[in-house]
């Protein structure tokens, strides 16, 4: 197993499950995979290092922006995980996306960003859930019909862990049965 190969395990292991919680992270994450899917596309004939380099300078800057602005880091990482979970499952389900994959990212980033913005705390725990199976797939070497089992079972436990995290820490307040004040 290789450094990028464990690296990519936690990162994703940790958005599936606590990507609500640690949000600072999913925003990191997310500007990370922005940088590596969209500096190729805008600038090309640079290394590997380099691209690297610019993506994790991206993820830096998201992580910083997560602790700053909150509001608007949350609305940019919706659109930047949106844009790259539209992207890789429309490539995973075979539809071919080199024709235009900046429409594409754009379309799936509008929608995370509308998702963000109005379902707040519940589209942070899909989006960060669906992040973290779809960045936990190709770790796991996973080929075929067997492939989506695998990431819908990912998903839905990390959704639910993430859901139950956040239940507990903000629980719902049951006002039946009791007279109101006013």
């Amino acid at each position: 197993m290789t450094i990028t190969v464990f690296f990519s395990m936690i990162l994703g292991i940790l958005l599936l499950l606590f990507g609500r919680r640690l949000f600072w992270l999913f925003v990191g994450v997310a500007g990370f995979i922005a940088g590596l899917t969209l500096v190729p596309q805008l600038i090309s004939g640079q290394s590997e290092q380099a691209i690297l380099l610019i993506a994790i300078i991206a993820g830096i800057i998201g992580a910083f922006l997560a602790i700053m602005f909150e509001g608007l880091a949350i609305l940019i990482a919706g659109f930047l995980a949106g844009g790259y979970l539209m992207t890789t499952i429309l490539v995973s389900i075979g539809y071919s996306v080199s024709t235009e994959p900046s429409v594409i990212y754009i379309i799936g980033g509008i929608i995370g960003l509308i998702l963000v913005a109005v379902f707040f705390d519940w589209a942070i725990i899909i989006l960060s859930a669906l992040l973290g199976a779809e960045i936990l797939m190709p770790c796991l070497h996973i080929s075929g019909s067997v492939y989506w089992l695998v990431f819908l079972v990912l998903f839905l436990v990390g959704a639910a862990v993430q859901a139950g995290i956040w239940r507990r820490r903000y629980p719902v307040q049951r006002t039946w049965g009791r007279r109101p004040w006013y």
